[in-house]
């Protein structure tokens, strides 16, 4: 059983001692309970002792009955690796509105913050605090040893899928500043996101040009993923390997200035793109319309199920969290198949 024991003349109540409930118990080492009243003491100690009652009778779950949203949050930010800084901006806005919530009442906290402040946002944009706040719960339901959770999904239209044909695709690598036209040629071929592109480095931790394969960091799903590296990209870059003394170390992509891009990504407040100025030129001297930068990543998808690579090694070699977000691809696996089929006489 717990005991309640005060330390000094007017000091604070310590509780000390166990809880039992068949044949598990829990041992309780001497702590303050940070009152010098001895009727709140005794009321203290009851409360905690029923909670420790309902931890041995319904296990881990009975954590959940205190958690608060803000003690997921917590969790969450001290991951390893943390999130990153836009991500740590939506957490400090949900905190501030549904933070005091039950961490049990997920669903419901929610659908407060959506309906209070999300009213004027893109379901893509909701989308993004609904997975922040989701894997925060998760963090904190995995530290103590509880399964995850899954909150309602956002239906929203993310099916853009915009791909060149082969002679689009070299006519605008080769439209782009020669700074530029390695990055192009790194995205056209192995289609990661634009700042994973730029903060790459020499090496085994980056491109490797002695064993011919990239290891690409995918900041937004905090996995590494090691690729070989096509032979188009191997020779765009070569002459910036010599340039740089075959040494490791240091970033591949410079400026025009000689200068590694800006991570936006560790931003306090996430910036532009900085291919975006450099992109519109090439697009106007290519005459293509209708690109995007983010749209090579989709290219270069979408010729790899024209290939016919499975979805799941797309995913995996585009570091994607989940399937789903590959599967807008197979339709271009199907109007591949129109279009041959109907080469037949």
């Amino acid at each position: 059983m717990l005991t309640v024991r005060r330390r000094g003349k007017k000091g604070s109540y310590y509780i000390r001692g166990s809880v039992t409930l068949g044949d598990k118990s829990i041992v309780v080492k001497e702590f303050s309970i940070g009152t010098s009243d001895a009727d709140a003491a005794s009321h203290l100690m009851a409360e905690y002792e029923t909670t420790l009652r309902k931890e041995l009778m319904f296990g881990p779950s009975a954590k959940l009955v205190k958690a608060t949203i803000a003690d997921a949050f917590n969790s969450y930010l001290s991951k390893t690796p943390p999130p990153c800084p836009s991500d740590v901006l939506r957490v400090g806005k949900l905190n501030s509105v549904i933070g005091d919530m039950k961490l049990d009442d997920l669903q419901d906290a929610w659908n407060h913050y959506r309906v209070k402040c999300l009213s004027k946002h893109k379901p893509a944009g909701q989308d993004r605090y609904r997975a922040v706040l989701q894997a925060a719960a998760n963090v904190y339901r995995s530290e103590h040893s509880l399964d995850p959770t899954r909150l309602k999904g956002i239906k929203f239209k993310n099916q853009r899928v915009r791909f060149l044909s082969l002679d689009e695709r070299d006519r605008l690598i080769d439209a782009y500043a020669s700074h530029v036209q390695p990055i192009a040629t790194m995205l056209a071929f192995h289609g990661p996101r634009i700042q994973t592109a730029l903060q790459i480095c020499w090496g085994a931790m980056g491109v490797d040009m002695n064993n011919k394969s990239i290891l690409f960091e995918h900041f937004k799903t905090s996995n590494f993923q090691a690729v070989p590296m096509h032979n188009r990209v191997y020779d765009a870059l070569l002459p910036l390997w010599l340039k740089a003394g075959r040494k490791p170390g240091g970033h591949v992509f410079v400026n025009c200035r000689g200068v590694p891009y800006q991570d936006t990504r560790k931003s306090k407040i996430p910036g532009g793109n900085p291919l975006k100025k450099a992109h519109a030129t090439a697009l106007r001297r290519a005459k293509i319309e209708d690109f995007t930068v983010h749209d090579w990543r989709h290219h270069w998808a979408s010729h790899c199920v024209r290939a016919g690579i499975d979805l799941i090694t797309i995913q995996k070699m585009g570091g994607w969290a989940s399937l789903r977000m590959v599967e807008r691809y197979a339709a271009v696996s199907f109007d591949h198949m129109r279009a041959s089929i109907a080469k037949l006489s």
